[in-house]
């Protein structure tokens, strides 16, 4: 999949694309965001929330267009083959830098116009409710008698959770292999069916089981203990200096006119603004990090440079 959206990729550079409408009236017609995600999971569920809502409260027309696959270069693809009017809107997460960094995303954060960060939550160790392992410490003592002992498994090849399991490995001194999923929501599913025994996940990728006690979170990134999950610990009272969040967020094509993402920039200030978005965050578990273009972009920048030990050693990228 990630081979044929570097064919579109290179396409794009000998096909001339409409020029960009300007913003008088914007949004003058339905508006997509593209969720580079499958539906169900964490992702889906923003992005769906935020059509929602921007259609409540400044009145546009969107549609949802799932759009998975590559490491989400098929969803990037998709955006970078529609003109840069602001009417195709990227719904993606912070494993851009971890796609952009192995190749798999065939384009460079210079492509983008990094709207906004509007989610920003933690991975967690999630196990079964009736799982032997109580705390981080049983499963870092098993690996390291068992090693890659247990099937593990999250969102993704050479992203985030593989990264925060990279890091965990790496302080607790085990080694581990990784069963990736293209969707969150499959994650979930995998572990409710025992296909694979532990998972690196977003709270909120099994946020129904969390609640309802199926699945048991035996540590967070956080820094501190998370307000939503006030009786889980992090890995870092456990002993595991480990710590890190995935964001969620919009983009659109660079070349996209000033007055055109102002007008974005404008509708979303209206959704996060509004009790149902800070109602959707509280019940969602999410933090809400509000990163405008500016701080945005320096974030993924870092991300980026940051992000490469872990592909390296792991193979993911030269």
């Amino acid at each position: 999949m990630a081979g044929a959206a570097l064919g579109l990729a290179l396409a794009l550079s000998s096909v001339a694309l409409p020029a960009p409408a300007m913003a008088a009236g914007f949004p003058e017609k339905s508006v997509t965001l593209v969720v580079w995600a499958g539906a169900g999971g964490a992702l889906d569920t923003y992005g769906r929330k935020l059509a929602e809502l921007l259609e409540k409260e400044s009145g546009w027309s969107v549609k949802v267009d799932n759009r998975p696959g590559g490491s989400g270069a098929v969803g990037v693809s998709q955006i970078m083959t529609q003109p840069a009017d602001g009417y195709n809107i990227l719904v993606f997460t912070g494993t851009l830098t971890f796609g952009i960094a192995q190749g798999l995303i065939p384009f460079e954060l210079k492509d983008f116009r990094m709207l906004r960060a509007m989610q920003s939550e933690p991975s967690s160790l999630a196990v079964l409710s009736d799982s032997q392992f109580k705390t981080v410490e049983d499963f870092v003592k098993y690996m390291k008698e068992n090693p890659s002992g247990l099937k593990v498994g999250g969102h993704a090849p050479g992203g985030f959770h593989q990264y925060m399991l990279y890091q965990l490995m790496k302080s607790g001194g085990f080694e581990s292999g990784w069963i990736p999923h293209d969707a969150s929501g499959k994650v979930t599913l995998a572990l409710l069916g025992k296909h694979i025994d532990a998972a690196m996940m977003t709270p909120s990728t099994g946020l129904a089981q969390v609640k309802n006690g199926e699945i048991k979170l035996l540590g967070v990134s956080t820094d501190k203990r998370s307000e939503f999950l006030p009786d889980t610990p992090t890995f870092k009272e456990q002993g595991y200096d480990i710590e890190g969040a995935v964001w969620r967020g919009i983009a659109v094509k660079a070349g996209t006119p000033d007055d055109v993402v102002n007008s974005i920039q404008a509708a979303v200030d209206k959704v996060t603004a509004s009790a149902d978005w800070k109602k959707f965050q509280t019940e969602q578990f999410q933090d809400s990090p509000d990163w405008k273009e500016e701080e945005f972009t320096k974030r993924a920048e870092s991300d980026l440079s940051n992000q490469l030990e872990f592909l390296k050693a792991n193979g993911y990228a030269q």
